[in-house]
Formats: C-alpha cells, structure tokens, sequence
C-alpha cells in the first residue's frame, strides 16, 4: 500500500483532522504502512501536499492554523474533504 492509499484509508476510518505523525502511527497500527526509511511522516507529508497541489479538488484538504508568512509549525492537520468542522456527534463515534 503506498503512503497516500494507507493516509485515506485511515482518515476515512477517524473520522478527523491529523498530523502526519498521527496517520503514520495510526497506519503502521493497522498493518497499512511498513516503511524501512527514517522520516515516514515527512515522506507523508511530502506526499499529501504533492496531492492537494496536484488535485484541489481531491478527497484530502489540508486544514491549518495561519502564521505571519505561513502556517503556523505543528499546526498542519490533514482531514478527509467534507470532514472539516464537523463534530464528533455529526460524524458519528471516532474509530481511532
């Protein structure tokens, strides 16, 4: 499985907006990720925002908090497009 079909399936199964570190731990929990390098959730990253460049209109927005010049450090979460600020009692109960 590569890093983007492993980071949809598990934002599709949480229901929530996630770092990148999240959706690699949540990923390798699962058995959907096995990565032999040193920096999965930079390779992630890197990887999701090729895709939201590349497809705006895609299943995967980028939600963050804004900065001086751009967002704000540790503030980037990844979410599934229509999942962004919805609660918990509107997407039903979390899976992860």
């Amino acid at each position: 499985m590569t890093f983007l079909d492993a980071a949809l399936a598990v934002l599709e199964a949480c229901r929530r907006p996630m770092t990148a570190a999240e959706i690699v731990d949540e990923a390798r929990r699962r058995g959907l990720l096995v990565s032999a390098g040193k920096t999965p959730p930079a390779s992630l990253s890197a990887r999701l925002y090729l895709y939201v460049r590349d497809h705006p209109d895609g299943l995967v927005v980028r939600v963050a908090e804004p900065g001086k010049a751009r967002a704000r450090r540790g503030s980037v979460r990844w979410a599934v497009r229509g999942r962004v600020g919805k609660r918990a009692a509107e997407t039903g109960p979390l899976a992860c």
